[in-house]
């Protein structure tokens, strides 16, 4: 009987393939309504909340994911601060991201700015995280690293930073398969829609 880990595994290959398939104007478009439905956030969380972001870690899009490039230049016409991801010790650490970044590849060959300073996760605001797949109930499928999970692993939901997953419609099941380790979400915003956990 195949367990719960293989189903996970199944699953994380049809949804990547999902996505993968996707033209490159569906995703363009995806990432345009994407900030849309962000904006749409923003304005249902409390307001002092939504005026009071300063610093917002997003990622560079990825086999099919859908890209925060729209959101990122939104953030920078606000006077944000976004940051990116970089793996060190099996966590993420993050460092500011502008156009005059330095770039290095990591061991999966997505680039990272270079720099020696790095923001605390508490710091942050809201991070928005790429995942495989997810459900209405917070449940997020990642690549299957772990990154983000070890990174916030016993951060409460009512601490900061908001984690907000970031998709395309078509990566929504019905249900995943939950581990332990998996950390929740407060929110997934996709091109279409807000989902609160």
């Amino acid at each position: 009987m195949p367990s719960h880990l293989d189903h996970r595994q199944t699953l994380r290959r049809q949804l990547r393939q999902t996505r993968r398939n996707l033209s490159s104007v569906e995703q363009l478009l995806a990432a345009e309504n994407l900030l849309e439905s962000f904006k749409q956030y923003l304005s249902d969380i409390d307001a002092p909340e939504s005026k009071a972001i300063k610093n917002v870690a997003l990622y560079l899009a990825n086999d099919g994911e859908i890209s925060p490039h729209v959101l990122c230049q939104y953030f920078w016409q606000q006077g944000i601060n976004t940051y990116l991801p970089v793996i060190q010790n099996k966590q993420l650490a993050f460092a500011l991201y502008s156009e005059k970044s330095m770039w290095q590849e990591n061991i999966y060959g997505i680039k990272e700015p270079m720099t020696e300073h790095y923001l605390a996760k508490e710091e942050l605001d809201i991070v928005l995280l790429p995942l495989v797949g997810f459900d209405s109930d917070g449940g997020r499928l990642g690549m299957g690293g772990g990154f983000y999970d070890r990174t916030f692993e016993g951060k409460k939901s009512t601490e900061k930073p908001l984690l907000i997953g970031l998709a395309h419609d078509c990566q929504q099941v019905k249900s995943l398969p939950i581990e332990g380790w998996d950390v929740p979400l407060q929110a997934f915003v996709t091109p279409t829609q807000v989902i609160k956990v």
